[in-house]
């Protein structure tokens, strides 16, 4: 399943340097902030999946996406659209585990054993190096790796 919502934020620079961008969420009646714009919509993703998921699990609708050009600005403001999967967001946030059968040689398993060798953290190990991760976090979607 591919559960993707997308919804308008409006931008707004400021002139403080520690919370240089601010990031209203008018669907939501919410805001958020970034240190960056890349944190702000990173920010902003993070605050529309977090919300959507909540009220899914709640048996709530979620708001209905108002249309970009319908979503008022001031001066020095930008609107934009914030594309969010929630599939992805809520696997993230799992914290469950899944069951796999693989196939190795028997000799290698032979051996593996013999040095007490765990075959699922060696798979887990395995596969965050092959995918260049070091954990969940770094899946999120659409704005990329957990910004630091």
């Amino acid at each position: 399943m591919n559960h993707k919502v997308i919804y308008p934020v409006i931008l707004e620079k400021t002139s403080n340097k520690k919370v240089p961008y601010i990031v209203i969420l008018p669907d939501f009646d919410g805001m958020t902030q970034g240190y960056d714009l890349a944190n702000a919509l990173y920010m902003a993703e993070d605050y529309i999946s977090l919300t959507c998921v909540y009220l899914e699990d709640e048996g709530r609708a979620l708001p209905e996406p108002t249309p970009l050009n319908e979503v008022p600005v001031e001066e020095g403001q930008m609107r934009t659209l914030i594309v969010s999967d929630l599939d992805s967001y809520r696997a993230m946030l799992s914290n469950l585990t899944v069951r796999k059968n693989v196939t190795i040689p028997a000799w290698l398993n032979e051996a593996a054993l013999k040095l007490d060798i765990n075959f699922s953290k060696v798979l887990v190990d395995g596969l965050k190096k092959k995918i260049g991760i070091s954990s969940k976090e770094e899946l999120l979607p659409s704005v990329g790796k957990t910004p630091k």
